[in-house]
């Protein structure tokens, strides 16, 4: 019989090897007493932990302009891999890399482009990304 936990802990351990923040805007306004102006709230920390951050090519295709031939496009996609245990991220949430094997990762911000995947026999959390922006290091 197959051990789903230990399977899991299998893929977190050789398959998450980074450090990402994932956090979310609340959407909530807070009055700053200094200038009486209404700021947007500090973002969520929805997890901060471990996870695996994979390439993904996507192929689209769509009708050309003014209804002429298909047109082909490949975009960058990633995969994001989280334990089991993290919260359901949404759509918009960012995550940001912290720590990588690959240092160019290191810094590179993503957003969350559709909610996780689901399975029968779940072993760990899959979301889909897109690259955002690259901060500074």
């Amino acid at each position: 019989m197959l051990n789903q936990r230990g399977v899991a802990r299998f893929a977190e351990k050789h398959m998450m090897p980074d450090l990402v923040r994932v956090s979310r805007k609340s959407g909530e306004e807070i009055l700053n007493p200094e200038t009486g102006t209404l700021e947007p709230a500090a973002p969520l920390v929805v997890h901060e932990g471990k996870a695996g951050l994979y390439p993904q090519q996507e192929k689209i295709r769509a009708k050309g302009r003014d209804g002429g031939a298909w047109a082909e496009e490949i975009r960058a996609g990633y995969r994001l891999l989280l334990p089991l245990a993290v919260a359901e991220l949404e759509e918009h949430d960012e995550v940001l890399v912290l720590e990588a094997r690959d240092a160019q990762a290191v810094g590179r911000t993503y957003e969350v482009t559709t909610l996780g995947e689901v399975s029968s026999f779940p072993l760990l959390r899959t979301v889909w990304l897109e690259q955002h922006d690259r901060s500074a290091s």
